[in-house]
């Protein structure tokens, strides 16, 4: 008879995780009626625990031996199917049974893990890897049940109720986010640590900085394009968020790169799909789990705003015009005209577009049937883009009133001058309803949504503030051309949270949030990722 029953633990059609541990068991037989029996057997993989690891067996008698998943443990290594050593060795009883005994045992126990196979394209997966080389899908485990899952995921594959990542992706800024318009419902802490930068330092000469785009934070990765005017080149570049690890990075084409100020990105949360447009009309598609791009269009005339997906195509303001295009492929669909330049992103709810133009104009559009909706005035320019939310469109001038449509019939619901000197940021609005607006005069301004009353104002710096704040519940950052970072707290104090380099400013490309991390960019050409304390 063998000296054990079982040498295979398959656990291939379990469902780890949905309750008690899952054991397999063998028996550990010794059969020699003269000889004591050790054994001893470790595993080679953190997510599968023999047990016991070493025993003593008397003549004649059994022993049995637990295999026990436990994939949470696996953390970030893939689980594949593995072997674990079993060594036996006789010993005996009597010196007079030394000479007889049998010889010593080595036996491998094949270890088959539950899901072990890429999430994307079914290809095995080796111990230890964090990307498929079959399709470059990058693998994040689930922390319960050590599953294999795709980054863009927030669930896992094997179980919808263990959660992979909670954090709302912060797929486009400035402005057309959907998250803009209410936020994270939890209040982060005022203070804010850099986890890392990029580069590290600023440089020497200013001349040499990069101009970053504004970032995008999305599968736990940030994205952002810079020009690169010393060596005449642009490109994007993606980075882990939690180490600062650089992923990949593509060069733009058009080496004018995104403009700097408004110019903006854009990523599909559900494919991953990454859209950017160039100063120059160049629109670029890429897959931004990969890198790989996918292709490459055109738009005739300048890009000064950011690019919005939309579930079938991609919006791109340039000059006059609001392209839309196909995402499968860059095909241009259709152009709508406006009366002025647009310089800003436009926002999307459903299949309803909204642009804030030069001509001093709110525009809707018709995705579906590519028709104005409606176009209704305002006092002055817009420089900031719109955000949605329930039903209303918020817009804020460079005359420096803000504005409440609807969204149904572009009627003004209301409209509240908050400073003569201007806005050219985006407005913020809470969970509770409070709009929070961004001035060139240095003040953040608070308007209820609902009424348009201005509740307060809140001095944040003596230099403006341009560049759209974001909201985490009551917590509210907002960046100025001082170069600091500012945080409003519950009780709507103002602290001064980060101070970047002197003579730099916060850019005004706009910041980005990912549960309690923050990525903005400086006039210094430092991309900073800071952790809320």
């Amino acid at each position: 008879m063998p000296l054990i029953d079982l040498t295979t633990f398959d656990f291939s059609q379990e469902l780890p995780g949905d309750g008690a541990a899952t054991r397999r068991t063998a028996t550990v037989r010794n059969d020699d009626a003269h000889a004591v029996l050790h054994v001893g057997v470790r595993s080679p993989a953190p997510w599968v625990e023999i047990y016991p690891q070493e025993f003593a067996l008397a003549p004649l008698s059994v022993q049995t031996l637990v295999a026990e998943l436990r994939p949470e443990r696996a953390r970030d290594s893939s689980l594949a199917p593995i072997k674990a050593a079993l060594h036996a060795q006789y010993l005996a009883v009597g010196a007079q049974d030394a000479a007889s005994l049998p010889a010593d045992v080595a036996i491998d126990l094949s270890i088959v893990p539950p899901v072990a196979s890429c999430p994307n394209c079914g290809a095995a997966l080796p111990e230890g890897t964090r990307e498929c080389r079959r399709c470059g899908e990058r693998i994040r485990l689930c922390s319960v049940c050590g599953a294999p899952n795709t980054w863009i995921a927030h669930t896992c594959r094997v179980n919808a109720s263990h959660i992979l990542r909670r954090e709302r992706d912060w797929t486009t800024s400035p402005g057309g986010r959907p998250a803009r318009d209410g936020g994270d419902p939890l209040p982060l802490g005022i203070q804010l640590a850099r986890r890392w930068s990029s580069p590290s330092f600023p440089v020497t000469n200013a001349a040499e900085a990069l101009e970053w785009s504004a970032p995008l934070l999305a599968f736990g990765m940030v994205i952002a394009a810079a020009i690169d005017s010393t060596a005449g080149r642009a490109f994007i570049q993606s980075f882990e968020l939690a180490t600062g690890a650089a992923l990949w990075e593509h060069e733009l084409s058009d080496s004018r790169g995104l403009y700097p100020d408004r110019g903006a990105m854009s990523i599909d949360p559900t494919d991953g799909m990454l859209y950017a447009a160039t100063l120059g009309g160049t629109v670029t598609a890429i897959d931004a789990i990969r890198g790989a791009l996918r292709w490459n269009s055109r738009v005739p005339g300048a890009v000064y705003g950011g690019v919005l997906a939309t579930p079938g195509t991609v919006l791109v303001p340039a000059d006059d015009s609001l392209y839309v295009l196909d995402r499968t492929d860059g095909a241009i669909r259709h152009v709508f005209q406006l009366g002025g330049r647009l310089d800003t992103a436009p926002a999307v709810e459903n299949s309803a577009a909204f642009a804030a133009c030069d001509d001093s104009h709110v525009y809707a559009f018709d995705l579906d049937h590519l028709t104005e909706t409606w176009r209704t005035a305002a006092d002055g320019p817009f420089n900031a883009a719109p955000i949605f939310h329930e039903g209303s469109v918020y817009a804020a001038t460079m005359t420096g009133t803000v504005y409440a449509f609807d969204a149904a019939t572009g009627a003004i619901r209301w409209r509240t001058l908050v400073t003569p000197k201007g806005v050219t940021a985006s407005p913020a609005l809470s969970p509770d309803g409070l709009l929070f607006v961004a001035g060139n005069d240095g003040f953040l301004h608070m308007i209820a949504a609902d009424t348009g009353n201005l509740i307060r104002s809140r001095r944040v710096s003596a230099a403006p503030l341009r560049t759209a704040p974001v909201c985490s519940g009551s917590t509210v950052y907002a960046g100025s051309d001082d170069g600091s970072l500012y945080t409003l707290d519950t009780d709507y104090i103002v602290h001064r949270s980060y101070e970047t380099t002197p003579g730099a400013r916060i850019a005004s490309a706009g910041l980005a949030l990912y549960g309690d991390t923050l990525a903005c960019t400086a006039t210094n050409g430092i991309l900073y990722v800071l952790r809320a304390a």
